[in-house]
């Protein structure tokens, strides 16, 4: 909020609202300039102008010019290489090259290709299309569009824009002109070209004038028109149609594909259809048609994926590969976006965060804002307390109702954005992936996170929502997340000893290495020496159990705990440090610096 009294209002500060102000100042009228960020993201959709490196603000920015969207590119070929291995659909691309030979033969089908997004729908479609290689057919595509499931027939009137080779810059007549070379080898009957170039809103011309149609009886002889365009295809050679997300088509194309598939059994055409899980097809149990459900991968495939994706020459980390593959559930889309996120920075920091791709968040918050505000913030409690969740504790740190928290969790399981074991009041609740987790957590700001982890901290603290006692780093998480730090310490503290009492050696260094990062941030005192020499001299032993007596990180550690025990002048808190380093230059083979630790 900026001002004060009736003249307060909302305003937006942060990096994007100054890059977009700094592009508007540089952009000329009726133009759009994007940043480098926003380039990497459209992939190829967009012919763009490269402006080269601008300063903004002070700031050097590489900017580039939108001219127009790119015709004739689908999502899978606008935004993939076209080089990612088919894994693991091995019997899904013999059953598809079985239907092609059945529609050559003249015996047409329809395939429903359905499953969760990313799971390869479009690419298994591109790879029947890769087999036929050389193989003498046409191939249709039309692409539904979330923007356009209130457009009319925008698939197809898409699709025949870009078969003519319409340009941004055609005038009318030279449009009209390529309709009609696109269609006079197809059909005789001028009525027709008519009819598609008024679909195409041609206008009237002197060849073709307006037809005096009731708009249902126009509606009718275009649908015959486009199907004698079909029909006229494939007695050329064997026609590949494929229709792309129908979960977005708009109901006038629903009608027509409705036409189509009734009339397939006669015709040397074989219909892909793709859409996601939760679109209910009408056609299901007609003849000439067969339903493929997509499953993700599993460990192996997604592992193989993972191998063909880096390339055969190169070798991730095992760590790397099995983060990837854990995190991504074997959807190939994640796992290929991820794959080349690590390529392109993780190498560079090993053993750095895992980040993932903002086009991924954008898929999986469309749909969280589709289920609406109540169940968006359940997810949003639910990615805070981690990617498995109790009802209970959902219930505690939440400040729905119950009747509208019972309803929000409903809606998350229904949508299979979270899986439900148990009946709701003792229900466990887990993400279907981890990157939805991240990415209901990634829509809550700082302020937001903080208040949240402080609220699920409190309640655990307090003992409610969870039966069985919690580990003591899940409490250290939350406190650590809420700005909480002393309290944290404590609790990273006690996670570590714990560990080290079931010899979780592993465990508890990285908990004792968080504790001395939040030490740090304290400021220099007698307490915080004498927490970090306690701390310092329990992490040193883990280390040599880890990696040997005589690593030498254990020997810095040791070292550097004398160093601050020193400090305190205390023989009880500096004994263990001694003893450690001891231990250190004996495994060393430093008889003589080990004996003279204790001179």
């Amino acid at each position: 909020m900026i001002g004060e009294g009736e003249g307060r209002r909302f305003s937006v500060v942060g990096a994007a609202p100054s890059l977009a102000t700094s592009l508007r100042t540089l952009a000329e009228p009726n133009t759009v300039l994007i940043a480098e960020s926003t380039r990497r993201q459209v992939g190829v959709f967009f012919e763009l102008d490269d402006l080269g490196t601008l300063r903004s603000d002070g700031t050097p920015q590489h900017i580039w010019r939108a001219r127009g969207a790119r015709p004739g590119l689908s999502r899978f070929e606008a935004l993939r290489s076209g080089d990612t291995p088919l894994v693991g659909r091995e019997e899904e691309i013999a059953l598809l090259l079985r239907r092609w030979s059945n529609a050559k033969a003249g015996d047409g089908h329809a395939v429903l290709l359905s499953g969760e997004p990313g799971v390869g729908k479009s690419r298994l479609a591109a790879a029947l299309e890769e087999r036929l290689g050389e193989e003498p057919h046409h191939r249709l595509l039309y692409f539904c569009s979330p923007y356009h499931q209130n457009s009319a027939l925008y698939p197809i009137i898409a699709q025949l824009e870009r078969a003519a080779g319409f340009e941004r810059d055609d005038v009318t007549e030279l449009k009209l002109e390529k309709l009609e070379g696109l269609l006079a080898a197809l059909s005789s009957i001028e009525e027709d070209i008519a009819l598609l170039a008024d679909l195409l809103s041609l206008g009237e011309s002197p060849r073709y004038p307006l037809l005096d149609f009731t708009p249902q009886r126009k509606k009718e002889k275009t649908f015959a028109a486009w199907l004698r365009q079909i029909e006229a295809l494939s007695a050329q050679r064997p026609v590949l149609i494929v229709f792309e997300d129908l979960q977005w088509i708009d109901p006038t194309s629903r009608e027509l594909l409705d036409l189509i598939i009734e009339r397939l059994e006669g015709w040397p055409v074989l219909l892909i259809a793709t859409f996601r899980s939760e679109f209910q097809p009408p056609w299901t149990g007609q003849p000439g048609l067969t339903a493929i459900s997509l499953n993700p991968l599993n460990r192996r495939n997604s592992a193989m994926l993972v191998q063909g994706l880096v390339g055969a020459g190169t070798r991730l980390p095992n760590d790397v590969a099995d983060a990837i593959v854990e995190r991504c559930d074997g959807v190939p889309l994640f796992l290929e976006e991820l794959t080349k996120v690590i390529l392109e920075e993780a190498l560079k920091a090993p053993g750095g965060p895992i980040s993932v791709p903002a086009t991924l968040h954008a898929s999986l918050l469309a749909r969280l804002d589709r289920l609406g505000p109540d169940a968006k913030e359940v997810a949003q409690i639910g990615a805070a307390i981690g990617r498995q969740f109790s009802f209970e504790l959902l219930a505690a740190s939440a400040a729905q109702n119950q009747p509208k928290l019972e309803a929000a969790v409903t809606a998350l399981v229904e949508a299979s954005l979270v899986f439900q074991r148990g009946a709701l009041q003792q229900a466990s609740f887990l993400f279907k992936h981890a990157l939805v987790q991240e990415a209901a957590y990634a829509t809550l700001l700082r302020a937001q996170r903080q208040h949240l982890h402080a609220r699920i901290a409190d309640v655990l603290l307090l003992g409610a929502g969870e039966k069985a006692a919690v580990a003591p780093e899940i409490i250290a998480h939350h406190l650590q997340s809420a700005g909480r730090s002393l309290e944290a310490i404590s609790y990273w503290r006690d996670a570590g000893e714990r560990s080290v009492r079931r010899a979780a050696n592993t465990e508890a260094i990285e908990h004792f290495r968080r504790v001395l990062s939040l030490l740090e941030t304290r400021p220099e005192s007698p307490e915080r020496w004498r927490v970090e020499v306690a701390v310092l001299s329990q992490l040193a032993p883990a280390l040599m159990s880890v990696h040997g007596w005589s690593a030498q990180e254990a020997g810095d550690v040791a070292e550097k705990a004398a160093d601050i025990a020193c400090r305190l002048e205390s023989a009880t808190e500096l004994a263990p440090s001694i003893a450690n380093l001891w231990l250190f230059n004996s495994g060393s083979g430093r008889v003589d610096q080990a004996e003279s630790e204790f001179g």
